[in-house]
């Protein structure tokens, strides 16, 4: 079975940035890509089946998935970081402040 979904995400604002998280069990960070610019995240990827075999029943959804963020402030993406522990994503994002924002996109690597 494939699907395009919107795994659910939280987003939490702190004082000097944003902090994403994001549900994806059993997803393998090599399938996770995470891009960026001044302001807005695009994350996405693949959930892959855990056997080959005929499914008689799944419940858990397989395929491929995409969530885009926009923020209403610019964000620092250049600093961005990522981690997946746990079939947990988190991506810290600094905001920019003070800083001037250039037409900047860029892939967010996830720490291991």
């Amino acid at each position: 079975m494939v699907s395009i979904e919107k795994p659910p995400i939280d987003i939490v604002e702190e004082r000097d940035g944003f902090i994403i998280i994001m549900d994806l069990p059993g997803v393998l960070p090599e399938d996770i890509e995470i891009r960026g610019d001044e302001n807005s995240v695009t994350i996405q990827g693949r959930k892959r089946p855990l056997y080959s075999g005929k499914y008689v029943l799944m419940e858990r959804s397989t395929g491929r998935f995409k969530r885009k963020v926009v923020f209403k402030d610019h964000i620092n993406i250049e600093n961005a970081q990522a981690k997946l522990e746990n079939g947990i994503l988190y991506i810290k994002i600094p905001k920019a402040m003070d800083k001037i924002v250039l037409n900047t996109k860029i892939q967010i690597l996830i720490r291991r």
